[in-house]
């Protein structure tokens, strides 16, 4: 009976301490950078509202420390005084740990150290500690290895997705080029914008364009639509063309561009919502005088969107 009575004590004691930690808040600023280390490499980070707040992940090359380290600040040329959202970092061994950002003038702390028993859980649903992962073994007592094995075979088994970017060889390129695609804008879909504050907005309804990508001979433009209203956005259609960018001349010409593929475009966005989508083009250039024009129109509806997309964008895509 006693022992039952610690293990619950335990729990609640546990489970008070991930709450705890849920709540973690990092302050984030303008003329600052907070910094965040984890204990091993960082493989996503995703950011609830991404409207001026900013995360610069690990870039492709740098010291040995390089993939843990996370940079945070705030947009300088945003307005708000007051601002915050959620943040959650997911590590290489499927580690995910959640903070709380909250815009301030000046943070209180620079550097956090971030500790393998801050994950809240594993992406996989089972809870690890990569910094003792080599030594688990050792003092292990006779019921804690008893409490283990239990832990291990009530523990759901991690399910095998098809949709693992190691498909998307050259082979299948060649071979099927349209499920090439839908790998690449899975992948990609909930990535972190790329393009800093590059919008079309009406009202409280937003078209972000969140970054253009190259791979093997295709573009691929990454979107947001974000509906700040309480009405729902039912959609007519997204439509880009090539624009000719002199503007209040009667010689602007617009010619059609059409997507090889599109992922995931909504045909209607909730209120109080958002949706990410994915469209893929031949790969194309533009002059300094010409542009991409997306237009999304609103069935029933005036809330009609015209983003335009220099060729200064264009004509230096992210390489993937």
């Amino acid at each position: 009976m006693a022992k039952k009575i610690l293990l619950i004590s335990t729990f609640i004691f546990a489970s008070a301490c991930a709450a705890q930690r849920y709540s973690d808040t990092l302050e984030v600023a303008r003329n600052y950078k907070t910094i965040l280390i984890f204990p091993e490499n960082i493989s996503e980070s995703i950011i609830g509202n991404d409207f001026g707040f900013i995360a610069d992940l690990p870039k492709a090359e740098g010291s040995k420390f390089h993939g843990r380290i996370l940079k945070l600040y705030y947009d300088e040329l945003a307005t708000e005084e007051k601002n915050f959202t959620n943040h959650t970092v997911i590590t290489e061994s499927g580690q995910v740990y959640d903070f709380i950002l909250e815009l301030t003038e000046r943070p209180k702390q620079f550097t956090w150290y971030i500790k393998p028993e801050m994950a809240i859980t594993n992406i996989d649903g089972t809870t690890r500690n990569v910094q003792n992962n080599n030594n688990a073994s050792e003092g292990t007592t006779s019921e804690n290895k008893e409490n283990e094995a239990v832990a291990i075979s009530t523990a759901k088994p991690a399910k095998t997705s098809d949709n693992s970017i190691d498909r998307a060889t050259k082979e299948l390129y060649e071979k099927d080029p349209m499920e090439y695609y839908r790998l690449r804008c899975y992948y990609m879909q909930f990535d972190r914008a790329r393009i800093s504050r590059y919008f079309a907005r009406l009202d409280n309804v937003f078209l972000w364009l969140k970054g253009v990508y190259y791979n093997e001979d295709e573009l691929y433009f990454q979107f947001r639509i974000e509906n700040k209203e309480g009405l729902d956005l039912d959609i007519n259609f997204i439509k880009h063309q090539i624009a000719t960018n002199y503007r209040n001349s009667s010689s602007n010409q617009r010619m059609e561009l059409k997507p090889l593929f599109t992922y995931k475009q909504p045909k209607t966005v909730a209120g109080k919502s958002e949706n990410h989508f994915v469209v893929v083009f031949k790969k194309f250039a533009l002059d300094e005088k010409k542009e991409v024009v997306v237009e999304l129109d609103e069935e029933s509806g005036n809330r009609n969107l015209s983003l335009k997309i220099g060729h200064e964008i264009i004509n230096n895509p992210i390489h993937f």
